[in-house]
This record gives structure tokens, C-alpha cells and sequence, in this order.
């Protein structure tokens, strides 16, 4: 197995994964799944309304690159610069 160097996308600090594998650091996988259980939750709760991933940070008082995170690994869609689940 190889590995790459990479910068985790909740924290920003560099990280040693597999390659092609997820970049995330191991600190930051709990707080990923939470942070992505109160993210779904908001966006199930606003079923009519649509949210931005600045919308999502502010409400959740989180760095608006922990929610582009979990886009970029498909936890929600981008559907015309509003969050949504996928499927």
C-alpha cells in the first residue's frame, strides 16, 4: 500500500493517508461524523428552505471549510449554491 502526503480538509494540517484515500487526519474523524449529523439535521429541519455552506457554518458556528469538506466528500450535494442531501 502507498501513501501519500496530504492536508486535512477539517483542519488543514498535513496528513498521511493512503493513496486515493480519504484526506482527513485521524483527530478529525469524530468530529467530522458529528459535524455532519448536526449539518444533516439542520438541512432536514429547513426541508423548504434552502441553506448555503456559509449558512450551514454560521448557524453551526464552524469554519466554513469544514462544511466545503464535507461536500467534497459527497456527505451533501451543492444544488444551485444551496446544500442538499444526496439521493
Amino acid at each position: 500500500m502507498s501513501l501519500d502526503l496530504a492536508k486535512c480538509g477539517m483542519c488543514g494540517k498535513a496528513t498521511v493517508v493512503p493513496s486515493g484515500g480519504r484526506e482527513i487526519c485521524a483527530a478529525c474523524r469524530e468530529e467530522e461524523q458529528q459535524l455532519y449529523i448536526s449539518a444533516r439535521t439542520l438541512i432536514r429541519e429547513r426541508v423548504h428552505g434552502s441553506l448555503t455552506i456559509q449558512d450551514v457554518a454560521e448557524i453551526l458556528r464552524v469554519d466554513e471549510r469544514k462544511i466545503s469538506h464535507l461536500v467534497k466528500s459527497g456527505y451533501f450535494q451543492l444544488v444551485k449554491k444551496s446544500l442538499q442531501l444526496p439521493g
